[in-house]
């Protein structure tokens, strides 16, 4: 199955975090840098998780825990992705959001089996499915509601 030039989803939200233990502030618009991630943000420091993105599923999902997941509180995602299951990408896949380009890197979320009620309670955790790492190839600005496009890299 090929995802070459498939409109998939669109950006729902996108979050900055200006410092470590801050809360992200909701923005309308980012640039994404080239090999950092998003301006502004204190994750942008490059390698394989510049920017962080998470399905819409999975974020309504963390909302509608009773007990929430040792990890709820310190994810900190980037950019919510609409109508689309990540889990189902390909492994190194591309985004095309505009002019700006980012590549899905092999890298997922850590589970912390040991502190984590979900794992104790044996319930499948959606941030372990539908979170996805990405380095910025090409920048750009991006804002919400902006089309994503889904390219397979060339082998």
């Amino acid at each position: 199955k090929s995802w070459e030039d498939i409109l998939v989803s669109r950006v729902g939200h996108i979050i900055c975090y200006s410092a470590k233990g801050m809360p992200g502030q909701s923005m309308d618009k980012v640039t994404l840098l080239k090999d950092l991630g998003i301006e502004g943000d204190y994750h942008a420091t490059g390698g394989d998780r510049q920017v962080t993105l998470i399905s819409q599923k999975a974020k309504g999902w963390m909302r509608a825990k009773e007990v929430p997941g040792f990890c709820f509180a310190k994810f900190k995602e980037n950019i919510v992705v609409e109508d689309l299951l990540l889990e189902g990408l390909p492994e190194e896949g591309q985004l095309v959001v505009g002019e700006a380009l980012l590549q899905l890197t092999p890298t997922r979320k850590t589970c912390y089996e040991k502190y984590c009620t979900l794992v104790h309670e044996k319930e499948v955790c959606k941030l372990i499915q539908e979170v996805r790492f990405a380095r910025v190839k090409a920048g750009g600005v991006i804002t919400v509601g902006m089309e994503i496009i889904v390219k397979e890299t060339s082998p």
